[in-house]
């Protein structure tokens, strides 16, 4: 059975220093940075991590940037892929916590970050990907920044002029 996906443009996540895009599968209804919303707005016991990791995408978008080794943790298997929240220190710096919620992401450039899919890391787990409940979202996670950079790879996405943004075409369906 093969996989296609599209290409979305997270519009109620567009701010002044980063666009935010995701991917969706065309046989789901919702993104995969939805599916992580949804999932994790069913556990009331984070309720604060996700409204402080919410807090650090908008920051990151309006004001920061996406500076990839400041604001996001390495989380690469085989790829570049990334995850938020940053690095504990960082978090105490900017007086904005998230515990032990994980969103994995690829940050295409400080202008441009795919939003994907994550969960609630386990405590006792020291490396995430080991950890039963966000390892297959590393995995996940792997398997499409390899993909993404596939299609900047293959010009199906490219730079605007300043680099601020991508260019696509959004009903393409690609094949994963």
């Amino acid at each position: 059975m093969n996989n296609f996906v599209i290409l979305e443009k997270l519009e109620d996540f567009t701010f002044k220093k980063v666009k935010y895009y995701s991917i969706r599968f065309i046989d789901s209804d919702v993104n995969e940075f939805l599916d992580f919303l949804n999932r994790m707005e069913d556990i009331p016991e984070i309720e604060d991590d996700l409204t402080n990791l919410l807090l650090w995408i908008e920051d990151i978008g309006n004001k920061l940037g996406a500076i990839k080794h400041k604001y996001f943790r390495h989380e690469g298997i085989y790829t570049d892929t990334s995850a938020l929240p940053p690095a504990k220190r960082v978090m105490e710096m900017h007086n904005i916590i998230v515990n032990d919620l994980r969103l994995y992401c690829l940050v295409a450039n400080e202008h441009v970050v795919f939003l994907l899919n994550g969960g609630v890391k386990s405590k006792n787990i020291i490396d995430a990907k080991d950890c039963p409940n966000v390892g297959k979202y590393i995995k996940h996670a792997n398997q499409l920044t390899k993909f993404i950079n596939e299609l900047f790879s293959s010009n199906e996405i490219t730079w605007n002029s300043d680099f601020t943004d991508i260019i696509f075409d959004e009903t393409s369906e690609f094949e994963l």
